[in-house]
């Protein structure tokens, strides 16, 4: 009877297959490969025009004018960030994103807060031994999609992540090496594979995201 129960507990925990993911990531990023180059050059086109603005600013205002250039070049990239979550989340549920989804700042101030809080979490545990800190990266990493889908509190958020990826540290651990083996392999083909790898891993995050948050509901 215990034994029996201990397998319904197994069973009913939120799980995913690493397959699966990265079938339906790459399907997915390669049907809509037009659409992400769009993406990244635009991305492209800001990270220049940073870079440039920084470069700029360093030699003609000195420390301050750097310092003002570079925090809001970090907010930028806190937009982007959003931005490319809400388009994944967006693919994943078979709606269609546009290139202004790029700049979704709904719920710009929780995922500021959220995003500061699971790295400080993280660099925590990396500071006791390392190997909590991989922990609670692990945990925590879909605490920003939390944000974005759900709108939700950065508390709450890592209440959220960590009660669904519960039972599957070690699933994920391996899911993030997998995706980071497909990018090194985009990368060794001349970059240019990297146009497709690089939405193959957004939209396989988002699928297993997508898939623990339902049965975590379910459960």
């Amino acid at each position: 009877m215990a034994t029996q129960k201990k397998k319904n507990a197994e069973s009913a925990r939120p799980h995913f297959s690493k397959k699966e993911s990265v079938i339906l990531g790459f399907e997915l990023a390669k049907k809509n490969i037009l659409f992400f180059i769009g993406i990244f050059v635009i991305v492209a086109v800001i990270f220049i025009v940073s870079e440039s603005l920084q470069f700029g600013s360093a030699a003609k205002t000195g420390v301050s004018g750097y310092g003002i250039v570079n925090i809001i070049s970090f907010l930028v990239n806190v937009v982007i960030s959003m931005g490319l979550i809400k388009i994944s989340l967006e693919f994943v549920d078979k709606k269609k994103p546009k290139f202004s989804d790029l700049l979704y700042i709904k719920p710009f101030w929780y995922f500021l807060l959220g995003s500061l809080m699971r790295g400080v979490i993280t660099v925590i545990g990396l500071i006791l031994l390392i190997i909590p800190g991989i922990v609670f990266s692990i945990r925590l990493q879909f605490v920003t999609y939390l944000i974005v889908d759900k709108n939700m509190h950065p508390i709450d958020a890592i209440k959220k992540s960590w009660a669904m990826t519960k039972g599957n540290t070690w699933n994920l651990f391996f899911f993030g090496i997998l995706l980071a083996l497909i990018n090194i392999l985009g990368a060794l083909i001349l970059l240019v594979g990297l146009f497709v790898t690089v939405p193959l891993t957004m939209l396989a995050t988002t699928f297993v995201y997508r898939k623990l948050l339902l049965q975590s509901k379910a459960s």
